[in-house]
């Protein structure tokens, strides 16, 4: 990489804001790498693993997620603005054990071209850190790229990305689907377990027992984060004002989203929301 500004973390992961030059670039199989185009770049080509390799006018935040055990492969027809976030497999293992109570969540690659705004925002904080004249603050860098990893493993490894498996105890598929769908569209709105419960044709009790068995986690927790990961998108986008973006959340505040976001996320909507 040419004129490349790089930083190692406490926990292994590496950052780095460069202008990658055109040509061909091998991500091997190693670790879990991200890469985030701060800029938009007609004519690229990529592939993961041993698919075919597929070419896509990239829009400015479009990202490529490589998981540790693929090899991915990224001809640019010319250089590039772009962030690299490389995570070891234990680090990221680490975050998704914080955030579902297990290790076990694979990263499942968006395709090609696809733009994500949260990692498009954090990729510009990152580069505006890296970039400082005085030099970055570690502490800072090691935040954002845990905050990132918490956004990719809900983005594209958190349980309601793919279809739980029914076991006993645990929601049927159909339940399963319900409650995510009305999750999804009733954000913005009051939802109780009593509510979550009749959907399900089950008690309370029962309800938030086979839940948890089917989640990973509780009703509550995952309704949040939900909530927090809508909220970080509107963030991004920075049209609405705070207040707007907790009210169309869930959240009954801006203080409120605040301190879920501060607790939860380790950053507060002001922070997320800004960029130099």
């Amino acid at each position: 990489m040419a004129d490349a500004s790089t930083i190692s973390t406490l926990r292994g992961a590496v950052v780095a804001y460069s202008l990658t030059p055109s040509g061909s670039h091998t991500f091997p199989a190693s670790h879990h790498v991200v890469y985030v185009g701060l800029e938009s770049a007609p004519g690229t080509c990529a592939r993961l693993g041993d698919s075919k390799a597929e070419r896509y006018d990239a829009p400015a935040g479009d990202i490529i997620v490589k998981p540790a055990h693929l090899e991915a492969r990224l001809h640019l027809s010319k250089a590039r603005e772009s962030a690299i976030i490389i995570y070891p497999d234990d680090s990221l293992k680490e975050l998704a054990r914080q955030q579902f109570g297990s290790e076990q969540a694979e990263l499942r690659p968006p395709p090609f071209g696809a733009v994500d705004h949260t990692a498009l925002r954090i990729a510009q904080l990152l580069k505006a850190e890296l970039t400082r004249e005085h030099g970055p603050s570690e502490y800072f860098v090691e935040r954002l790229i845990a905050i990132l990893g918490v956004h990719l493993l809900h983005a594209y490894a958190a349980p309601d990305d793919t279809e739980p498996q029914p076991f006993k105890g645990g929601l049927t598929r159909k339940a399963t689907r319900s409650l995510q769908n009305f999750l999804r569209a009733n954000l913005a709105q009051k939802i109780s377990v009593n509510e979550l419960a009749a959907l399900a044709n089950l008690s309370p009790r029962q309800f938030t027992h086979a839940f948890t068995k089917t989640f990973g986690k509780s009703p509550h927790r995952y309704l949040l984060d939900l909530r927090l990961d809508h909220a970080a998108g509107l963030l991004a986008e920075g049209q609405l004002t705070i207040a707007d973006v907790a009210y169309l959340s869930g959240f009954s505040s801006q203080s409120h989203l605040t301190a879920a976001m501060k607790k939860h996320r380790g950053i507060t909507p002001t922070l997320l929301r800004s960029s130099s």
